[in-house]
């Protein structure tokens, strides 16, 4: 059947290549950065992020929404014994939003070493159905 509406979004192909660079960059960190990217994925309602932050506290991390960019940035403060593979340091992470979400009702939770962000997509974001009349 053919469709009407495109369903890709215009950061698909973007998208379909970010494993494959995840992949090429993989074990290459910085101190203070996380070991492993974060995960983003998009249902009809909402955009989800995801990723590890073992050790941090509430207190050690700022999220925020800036157009369309969510920004995670924070702080690791205890400095690992010499050897130990536990990085340290500032760290910013940057997630292009694939749609309009709405910035005032942003959920974010910490469990478990894993933060969590909810983004509501805005109104204008969400998918319609369009009713196809008869001639």
């Amino acid at each position: 059947m053919l469709s009407l509406l495109a369903n890709d979004s215009p950061f698909a192909p973007a998208n379909r290549l970010s494993p494959v660079l995840d992949r090429l960059f993989e074990g290459i960190t910085a101190p203070g950065w996380p070991t492993r990217g974060p995960a983003l994925w998009e249902s009809p309602d909402a955009v989800y992020f995801q990723m590890d932050v073992p050790g941090a506290t509430a207190g050690d991390l700022d999220i925020s929404v800036h157009g369309d960019e969510l920004i995670v940035c924070g702080e690791r403060k205890v400095r690992g014994r010499e050897g130990d593979e536990r990085s340290f340091g500032r760290f910013e992470t940057r997630a292009a939003l694939p749609c309009g979400v709405d910035a005032d009702r942003v959920e974010a939770t910490l469990a478990n070493g894993v933060l969590s962000i909810t983004c509501p997509k805005s109104e204008a974001a969400k998918p319609r159905k369009i009713a196809l009349k008869s001639a």
